[in-house]
């Protein structure tokens, strides 16, 4: 009999599947969720393959619990951070910040699109966790230039354009670096759409030898000298 974590079996089951959701997302920031098995799978969360199989039936269904979760995650603390400011600008701000800060925290965007590596129907309930976090995306958007902060443009052009700026951004480890690469992505966007906002100052001369590392770095998964045009979020895919 596998031996029990947690005070009762509630307890373990959930701290089983926290395990799983973290070898994944693990496991995703190294390589593509095709060439991934559950026997990697398992070996990561330090569980036996039996108890993988005892909490979903394949990887396409871990996956999409996972989806689901970081979905959920992402959409209720982004709320919880737009219901304290009330402008649409800053609203969107917020919005692309925690959207980097999500996909570098979960390793999204260190995998290929996943919608092009899993079965047509699980692609489409991942299409359904993207539709949650865009129509997010769509209501900032929308109160935007119904304030006149943008011209009046159509959002659902805007939206695809926005998360492919997202993609693949990942941000680098050091705080000051870190900060200066939110506030350009947050100026560009904004620009893009036409906001009139100033560009940043990162405090670093463009070509510095801190700054390069910094984004080379970043940019590439360690040990991986590889285009990195792979690297996407597949909830907003």
């Amino acid at each position: 009999m596998p031996k029990i974590i947690g005070d009762s079996l509630a307890d373990h089951r959930e701290l089983t599947r926290n395990r799983l959701f973290d070898a994944l997302a693990s496991l995703l920031a190294e390589q593509p969720f095709d060439s991934i098995s559950m026997s990697q799978i398992a070996s990561r969360a330090k569980v036996g393959r039996t108890a993988v199989y005892n909490h979903f039936p394949d990887k396409e269904v871990l996956l999409l619990e996972f989806m689901r979760r970081v979905t959920m995650q992402f959409s209720q603390k982004l709320q919880e951070a737009l219901d304290q400011v009330n402008d649409p600008l800053a609203q969107l701000r917020i919005y692309i910040r925690a959207h980097l800060e999500m996909t570098t925290r979960y390793h999204l965007n260190s995998t290929f699109n996943l919608r092009t590596q899993v079965s047509r129907e699980n692609s489409a309930h991942l299409h359904d966790h993207a539709t949650i976090i865009s129509t997010r995306l769509l209501e900032i958007l929308a109160r935007c230039m119904e304030t006149g902060a943008i011209p009046r443009q159509n959002p659902h052009v805007l939206i695809p354009l926005i998360h492919s700026c997202l993609a693949g951004n990942r941000l680098p480890a050091n705080p000051q670096t870190r900060e200066a690469t939110i506030r350009t992505v947050q100026a560009f966007i904004l620009r893009g759409i036409g906001a009139d906002v100033e560009v940043p100052s990162s405090g670093e001369r463009p070509g510095s030898a801190t700054a390069v590392q910094e984004v080379s770095t970043a940019a590439t998964p360690e040990g991986d000298a590889r285009d990195n045009s792979y690297m996407r979020c597949p909830i907003s895919a």
